[in-house]
């Protein structure tokens, strides 16, 4: 059966479905740059895909962001299956306003509460002070913590877009592009072998992926925007902010069950960025030099009400530490080990996920500018996520993230252990009400509220006495647990 076939029949409520991956190559990179971005909120549930296809959002959502294996269909071809009558889903004739084009808002509301308050001087230990600094403060609320604007679903053809525009009230303030994901997509069968293929422009690794493992998309999928993490990360993990590189690349998916994607990105200029919207200035960190390919394999069948995925991906770079020129490049190597298992029920949906990136850096470039420090690093991202969704309205999801590596006493100078080692937990629990469909008046209305809560075992190299520069009233890990209360509107 090929897959345009297959597509009809899921929305026709069948039962099975395969699916995999996407993303890669060339076509579109003219509009990567032009579409490139800002503030990197995650966002993907939207009503515009809702009243294209004439589904509800718990169709493709467990509860989203994650995906069902109907959604990473949907994605792999390209945001353009239709299904949806002139009112969109559940055929709502009563609706206030049907839009023309597959428009769709979002506003997020959120009050921040840190274990313990944020102290004044904070020295050499990086706080993210909301509004420039509060000495002191301990709570912070913002009932316009993030609003965007979307357009999702088909442009013309086999043509199809996610592309979301941000306003982001956090430390930056900053208003432009954010995610973006260009597709344009086809099928074809040879003998009994169905295959979709698909050509993608994005704005940054892993936008393109269909897995909430990887770190586009991975748990925990709301975050306050003052949250505290460790200085270190591995470069797929910073790259995943979207105005740091654009690529295009090109992927298969066959037979509804193996995916392969092959892309190359690239980094735009300091100035291009903050024109598109990136705090001013950028983060020169991970500066690309030339391109850096990124590959993505999987394997991912379906049977029954079981999904299951295993896969592998990475990414190569030369990288210019703080864009400075004339000193050679690091060499970063980026390997990644994912799996996903699924089992969905009307009733209930069980997710397990496991991610885990090893990054080799070969720090020629650094050294030279510092003038010490190892020559060669390595990082170590493990990250394990369940989540429970009862009824398609109530969730809960449990986070457990561990980041190791070599010591540096240059590259890490601002702890005491000299060492990027942190962990911790995140605990998330939601209340999605329209998941089904929304009031009568206006059906695409979606809704998230919910508490979460970050849990740090140990911080930038130690879970005690983290910030030596203001000991002996120094902060502890625990000191940065944090309490995020939200509200996530969609329409």
């Amino acid at each position: 059966m090929v897959l345009k076939v297959a597509i009809a029949k899921a929305f026709q409520g069948e039962d099975r479905l395969r699916i995999s991956l996407r993303s890669a190559l060339s076509l579109a990179a003219p509009l990567a740059v032009a579409f490139s971005l800002s503030a990197p909120e995650k966002a993907a549930a939207l009503p515009s895909f809702a009243r294209q296809t004439g589904q509800t959002c718990s169709t493709c959502h467990t509860a989203y962001l994650q995906l069902t294996p109907f959604g990473r269909l949907f994605k792999l071809n390209g945001y353009i299956s239709g299904g949806g009558g002139p009112y969109g889903a559940s055929g709502a004739q009563d609706a206030l306003f049907d839009p023309p084009l597959p428009i769709a808002f979002l506003w997020q509301a959120g009050y921040t509460n840190y274990n313990r308050g944020l102290d004044a001087p904070t020295g050499n230990y990086s706080v993210p002070s909301p509004n420039g600094g509060f000495s002191g403060q301990n709570n912070y609320v913002d009932l316009a913590q993030q609003a965007s604007i979307f357009y999702g679903g088909k442009v013309y053809g086999n043509l199809g877009m996610f592309a979301q525009l941000t306003y982001a009230n956090d430390r930056a303030r900053v208003f432009g592009l954010d995610n973006l994901d260009i597709r344009y997509t086809g099928q074809f069968t040879a003998g009994n072998i169905d295959v979709l293929w698909g050509i993608t422009a994005n704005n940054n690794p892993t936008v393109q992926d269909v897995w909430n493992t990887v770190p586009a998309w991975q748990a925990p999928f709301l975050d306050t925007p003052f949250a505290f993490g460790p200085a270190a990360g591995t470069m797929l993990d910073s790259l995943a902010s979207p105005s740091l590189a654009v690529g295009t690349g090109a992927y298969v998916f066959i037979n509804n069950t193996y995916y392969a994607e092959m892309a190359a990105y690239g980094s735009l200029t300091p100035t291009m960025q903050t024109k598109l919207g990136s705090p001013s200035p950028p983060d020169p960190a991970f500066t690309i030099d030339g391109l850096a390919p990124y590959y993505r394999l999987a394997f991912a069948p379906v049977w029954g009400e079981h999904a299951f995925e295993i896969g592998t991906y990475g990414m190569f770079a030369n990288i210019l530490p703080d864009r400075t020129f004339g000193v050679g490049t690091n060499k970063m190597a980026d390997v990644a080990f994912d799996s996903q298992y699924q089992w969905l029920t009307d009733e209930h949906a069980v997710t397990l996920r496991a991610n885990y990136i090893f990054e080799r850096q070969s720090l020629d470039a650094t050294t030279l500018i510092n003038g010490g420090g190892n020559g060669v690093n390595y990082l170590r991202n493990f990250r394990l996520s369940g989540e429970y969704v009862y009824n398609h309205m109530y969730s809960f999801t449990a986070t457990y993230w561990q980041l190791t590596g070599s010591s540096d006493a240059v590259l890490y100078a601002n702890n005491i252990n000299y060492s990027p080692n942190s962990a911790g937990w995140v605990f998330d629990v939601a209340y999605l009400p329209f998941m089904r469909g929304g009031p009568k008046i206006w059906p695409w209305l979606n809704t998230r509220l919910g508490v979460a809560y970050s849990l740090f075992n140990r911080l930038d190299g130690g879970a005690t006495n983290i910030d030596p520069i203001n000991c002996p009233n120094c902060r502890n890990a625990k000191d940065n647990n944090t309490l995020f209360v939200y509200a996530w509107t969609m329409w």
